[in-house]
């Protein structure tokens, strides 16, 4: 279940730039395009209690280590899926950020009155400029999780082949010192994942909060101006509705 909604997040990547098309340009409707942000909020909560699975089944497993001393071999494959996992999570978290920058900048591209509104918006109430705070997400994993992984000589890289990675770990897992330096560095990646989905969803929040206030205020800006331009006056008994001098 959730490989499929990985792979969807990780298609929507590839989807945005069909955005920049006909489709985007001019038969999708506002309200669709603001159910993308909506519909990825519903994804991350799903994550953020994946994330919390993993971590209590790491913790599980650090403490069976501290006990034993040294797991035995069934209990760290138990381990290598939960690296997987865990995996899957910050490959989750690098698409769904890359995704929703594009798709804001995208948006704002569409919609030329929205980037107006966003300007008006962070004068007034100090709202991020939320391209640039999904960039700030995705670099900050990233970064991150580079930065654990060079303690067990692995790189951001490398997480996308499972054999370099499972190798590497098959080398740690030899030693109590090896699978405790594994165990723990896994811990800290999967304890940033958690607290970035978090900020993540506050992100997307806020963002459809943003994009639901300027479809309000764009709707009503377009019920303002077909009062304006239409008129009700008596004729032969009735009401006879004139707009641009149509009579009907």
């Amino acid at each position: 279940m959730k490989q499929i909604i990985l792979s969807a997040i990780i298609l929507s990547v590839i989807s945005l730039s069909s955005l920049q098309g006909s489709s985007f340009a001019g038969s999708l409707e506002v309200t669709q395009v603001g159910q993308w942000v909506d519909d990825k909020i519903d994804s991350v909560k799903d994550y953020v209690q994946f994330a919390k699975n993993v971590k209590h089944n790491l913790d599980q497993l650090k403490t069976m280590r501290t006990n034993l001393k040294k797991l035995g071999s069934r209990d760290w494959i138990d381990f290598e899926d939960q690296v997987r996992e865990l995996k899957r999570l910050v490959s989750y978290q690098d698409a769904l950020t890359y995704a929703a920058s594009n798709y804001e900048t995208l948006f704002k591209n569409k919609y030329k009155n929205y980037d107006e509104f966003v300007r008006m918006y962070q004068s007034t109430t100090g709202v991020r400029d939320f391209a640039q705070e999904y960039k700030t997400l995705n670099k900050s994993t990233r970064n991150t999780v580079e930065s654990a992984l060079k303690q067990l000589n692995l790189s951001m890289d490398d997480m996308e082949d499972d054999k370099v990675v499972m190798d590497r770990l098959k080398d740690l897992s030899k030693s109590s010192v090896g699978q405790k330096q594994a165990i723990s560095v896994v811990s800290q990646i999967s304890l940033h994942s958690i607290e970035q989905l978090k900020k993540l969803e506050k992100v997307l929040m806020s963002n459809h909060q943003l994009h639901a206030a300027w479809i309000a205020k764009k709707n009503a800006r377009e019920e303002m101006e077909d009062a304006a331009h239409s008129t009700r006056v008596p004729a032969n008994g009735r009401d006879l509705t004139i707009n641009y001098g149509k009579a009907y």
